[in-house]
């Protein structure tokens, strides 16, 4: 019989839940027999005992020196996994978590007995995924938003001048220390020492940026405003707040002329109507982008709806925790506390994880799905696919391959990445194998 080989392990299963199953596998005595003498022969190379040479020591003295107990550990730990593995196959079943697993004490000349419970893949029948129907965005680009992308650039290049002999208007660059309390106390985020911002009505609490028109370099204001109810800060809505303001510093953008010179500065394009035919094909490719991106979510959403099977919930769990793991970096990310994400839903953290559950169902669905589309096409993942991938992800992380590859190794590993490309591979599928339809739609945005 060959290593790992057993010809008289039986299993039988039986569903505890939907998606779990509680398997009964027997290891008969012969087979644990084997798994003994093979456990014997790796563990005697092991051990130097006097008067033999390693390797040559009979089975019955080492067992006597060494222990009996050592070999049936062993070979219980060599027997389990591959005797689990072919129950797994022989009942088809595709688990989604490591087993839990019961042994049964082994006696002498007796078979031995593994109870494994384990989270399975649910049995998934495919409904019409060839026959998906949707609509597409046909974008088509405007000179008017050729225009608005030419006059954002524009802004981006241009210098900022101090101001002299007025006040702040609206478009102005401030530079300004604020006091913010709230009956007489200081909250936090309210106060601030040279913050530089520009005067817009949307970029204050309503009320703010109004009462700082006329105000002049050097000058102090005390400006009064009132919190609106839906503000993001549960703590702050509704309340009243005086901000004690410090004018440092007054800037206006000063635009530049749309010259030769300009177009040198934003871009690589020869003249002005060479940057205009630039900006019209970006703006069409990422109108493509987004309408590709729309339509995908369509049929997802299509293929989602139209099948209906049970998920094991440890995967929407898992999903769960990726969500909330999300929000927290974010929230970490722009430097403000997990609390007040929690105030601004009005949930605590477990209301937050119910919350989240429609979501992580939808998406625990939609990735078995798209993991049966691939099975069932014979969807696999090319080395071309992955090197692809793999220079896409370094360009964004401004990595070279190698660099990116080494990144992954010590990280996740390739697993994540391969299933990644072949659910995109599956996404591919659906679009080219639906009916699609193109509707005339404005970029998003305009």
């Amino acid at each position: 019989m060959e290593a790992g080989s057993y010809d008289s392990v039986t299993a039988t299963f039986r569903h505890l839940e939907p998606t779990i199953v509680e398997l009964d596998i027997d290891v008969s005595a012969a087979d644990l027999e084997a798994a003994r003498e093979r456990a014997f022969q790796k563990l005697v190379k092991q051990y130097r005992l006097p008067g033999f040479r390693p390797g040559r020591v009979p089975r019955r003295i080492f067992e006597r020196q060494v222990g009996v107990e050592a070999i049936e550990h062993q070979a219980v730990e060599d027997v389990v996994p591959d005797a689990y593995s072919k129950a797994l196959k022989e009942h088809n079943l595709e688990p989604v978590e490591r087993p839990h697993i019961d042994l049964e004490k082994v006696d002498e000349g007796k078979s031995l007995r593994i109870k494994a419970v384990v989270a399975v893949r649910p049995e998934i029948v495919l409904a019409n995924h060839r026959q998906l129907a949707v609509d597409r965005s046909a974008v088509s680009v405007t000179d008017d938003e050729v225009e608005r992308s030419l006059q954002a650039l524009r802004k981006r290049a241009a210098t900022l001048e101090p101001v002299e002999g007025r006040g702040v208007q609206i478009g102005d660059l401030v530079t300004m220390d604020y006091v913010g309390t709230i009956d007489g106390e200081p909250f936090e985020g309210g106060t601030a020492s040279d913050h530089t911002t520009e005067v817009s009505p949307d970029k204050f609490v309503p009320g703010f940026a109004e009462q700082l028109i006329g105000a002049e370099a050097g000058e102090k204001r005390t400006i009064n405003v009132t919190f609106p109810a839906t503000y993001h800060v549960e703590q702050l809505r509704d309340k009243a707040a005086k901000f004690d303001v410090a004018i440092h510093e007054i800037k206006v953008p000063m635009l530049p002329a749309l010259d030769d010179a300009f177009v040198a500065q934003v871009s690589e394009a020869a003249n002005l109507d060479a940057l205009r035919a630039d900006i019209r094909k970006r703006l069409e490719a990422v109108g493509a982008a987004q309408a590709r991106e729309a339509m995908q979510k369509k049929l997802l959403e299509q293929l989602a709806g139209a099948h209906d099977f049970p998920l094991p919930d440890i995967l929407v769990q898992n999903e769960i925790e990726s969500l909330l793991g999300d929000a927290k970096s974010y929230m970490q990310r722009i430097g403000r506390p997990w609390e007040e994400y929690l105030s601004a839903k009005n949930v605590d953290e477990a209301g937050l994880r119910a919350e989240y559950r429609i979501e992580a169902e939808r998406r625990v669905r939609t990735s078995l799905l798209l993991e049966e589309i691939a099975k069932v096409e014979s969807i696999e993942v090319t080395t071309g696919d992955l090197e692809r991938e793999l220079a896409q992800i370094a360009r964004s992380y401004g990595l070279s391959r190698d660099s990116m590859v080494e990144m992954i190794r010590k990280n996740t590993g390739f697993g994540p990445l391969i299933d990644s490309v072949r659910k995109q591979k599956a996404i591919d599928f659906l679009v080219e194998h639906a009916t699609i339809t193109e509707v005339s739609a404005p970029l998003a945005g305009q």
